[in-house]
């Protein structure tokens, strides 16, 4: 998850606003904000997750819960890209093998 909110950061935050590059001012701040936030929502879960593997052996209810909700905006990810963007389902790869991954971590923990 980590890798898809560094990939995010540096490949697709500047392309979109060339793309869109709004001529008002207003709207070409934010614009910006909201890659921002995205952004920033891409960094949390990465986090998240990361913060429950750490604690996975001190606290595991506590990181169990924090695997579901990871786990949850994984698949929120893998449904939405699809059903507004369907020619970046591709992009929702990292979020597949971040929740394979998060599955793997339950069957196998």
């Amino acid at each position: 998850m980590l890798v898809d909110a560094v990939a995010y950061t540096f490949g697709a935050i500047g392309p979109i606003r060339r793309a869109l590059n709004p001529a008002e001012p207003y709207w070409r701040k934010r614009l910006l904000l909201n890659l921002m936030l995205a952004n920033q929502g891409l960094y949390l879960g990465a986090g998240i997750a990361l913060a429950g593997a750490v604690i996975n052996a001190q606290q595991p209810g506590t990181a169990h819960a924090l695997f579901w909700l990871t786990l949850a905006t994984c698949i929120y990810t893998l449904v939405t890209v699809p059903i507004f963007t369907p020619r970046d389902s591709g992009h929702a790869i990292p979020r597949a093998l971040a929740a394979v991954l998060i599955l793997a971590g339950f069957v196998l923990g």
